[in-house]
């Protein structure tokens, strides 16, 4: 009697262990994956900074009055496109319908 009941105690506590190793499998593998996005997410930081410097420094290259004209064209190019947006305010959709 004794030994079936240590078989039932043994045999459940397998079943607990399983069940623990496969909770701390997904565990280890959750966390793999935020310590490889924090990775990667330290990285790109970086790689922006770097990036954001550079630019800073070759702006600081450029002359400001060549830096006032980019400025001005950037504006005038920006007008253009919102003003050959403005006639066709009704989508095309719509102008379909009035046919029908």
């Amino acid at each position: 009697m004794q030994t079936v009941e240590m078989k039932t105690k043994l045999e459940e506590r397998i079943k607990a262990l399983e069940k623990e190793k496969g909770m701390l499998l997904e565990e280890i593998k959750q966390l793999k994956e935020v310590v490889e996005l924090s990775e990667k997410t330290k990285d790109l930081e970086s790689e922006v900074k770097k990036l954001k410097e550079e630019v800073k420094a070759l702006r600081d290259k450029i002359p400001r009055e060549f830096l006032q004209e980019l400025g001005e064209v950037a504006s005038a190019l920006l007008r253009e496109g919102e003003e050959k947006k403005k006639p066709s305010e009704e989508c095309p959709s719509c102008e379909e319908e009035e046919f029908l």
